[in-house]
């Protein structure tokens, strides 16, 4: 029982071409995620984009 779960803890933990690719994508969510919320509140909070971009000045 322990060799075979030594087996599988070793299997899991080899290099993976995967595991880079997991980090990749999941560093582009969180920068995509920040660049969103940056985004969505300068948008509300800044009189001066909110007017550029919807052409109407905040309220």
């Amino acid at each position: 029982m322990n060799q075979n779960f030594q087996a599988i803890v070793q299997a899991t933990t080899e290099d993976n071409p995967s595991t880079y690719q997991t980090f990749i994508i999941g560093g582009a969510l969180i920068f995509f995620n920040l660049f969103v919320m940056l985004f969505v509140g300068l948008y509300w909070m800044n009189p001066v984009m909110h007017e550029f971009i919807s052409g109407r000045p905040l309220l």
